[in-house]
């Protein structure tokens, strides 16, 4: 049997950063595979953000090394697209035209670029909202076609950094339910930070627990749920408490460390 290194598509070794004298990480380790949906939880200020721009090739480690698929991640790529809370859209183009937009800057051009960019508008079910610019849209309508703009292009990596957190929580259901249905369908790698924890229980296949001053890995939880799965079973309530308990113990922790 090979082992999950060999598989990895995200592979994180000792990285810490620095900013002057205050340290964001400390010693991380950590494997993401190909095709999981992960979640990443912590409490503000333990560089959930951080991490993930490091992964992005955003930002770069002062000690360490962010690989994937066996190199080391220097800058931003194509291929990984990130996913902000803020949407990111144009205002002056159309939901077409974001859309088209990204397509273009990938050399996809023509009826091939427009008929790609209708399969993931209707995928994300703005069907008729084609023609509409951002200030018509609802938050949750942005996101989708944030989402839709970054599935279009094909990203082997999705990062997406507390998408959700603006939005209502039953705008905010309905679009983890679309996350789940469009990995299920597209099986990109997803890594998805949220301070959320059941957000996280719900999405995540596993869930990586930071702790903050300074911001390190305190503790992967596997969720052996199927997804999409029931929010109100026994399971679930289960595996969101053990995600509380373990909050107390690292807030607990902290201040000790503070101390």
């Amino acid at each position: 049997m090979k082992s999950e290194r060999q598989h990895s598509k995200i592979l994180i070794r000792g990285v810490e950063k620095y900013y002057k004298e205050h340290t964001a990480l400390s010693s991380i380790d950590l494997d993401i595979l190909q095709g999981e949906l992960v979640c990443i939880v912590g409490p503000s200020g333990c560089g959930k953000s951080t991490l993930i721009s490091l992964m992005a090739g955003f930002e770069k480690p002062s000690c360490g090394s962010v690989s994937i698929d066996g190199k080391e991640v220097k800058s931003p790529d194509s291929d990984r697209i990130m996913i902000f809370q803020d949407y990111g859209l144009f205002p002056w183009k159309t939901v077409m035209g974001n859309i088209l937009f990204a397509l273009q800057a990938k050399k996809i051009k023509g009826e091939e670029a427009f008929q790609t960019a209708r399969e993931y508008i209707d995928l994300v079910g703005l069907e008729g909202s084609e023609n509409k610019h951002p200030y018509q849209l609802s938050g949750g309508m942005k996101q989708r076609v944030a989402i839709a703009r970054a599935l279009a292009v094909e990203p082997s990596i999705l990062f997406m950094d507390e998408p959700f957190a603006a939005l209502d929580a039953f705008t905010r259901m309905r679009l983890q339910d679309e996350i789940l249905r469009l990995w299920k369908e597209k099986q990109p790698t997803i890594v998805f930070v949220t301070h959320d924890l059941d957000e996280a229980v719900y999405l995540g296949g596993r869930i990586f627990v930071m702790a903050s001053n300074p911001g390190r890995l305190s503790r992967v939880v596997k969720v052996e749920l199927p997804r999409p799965c029931n929010r109100t079973s026994s399971a679930f309530v289960s595996y969101r408490n053990e995600l509380f308990r373990e909050f107390q113990l690292v807030h607990e922790k902290t201040e000790e460390y503070i101390i």
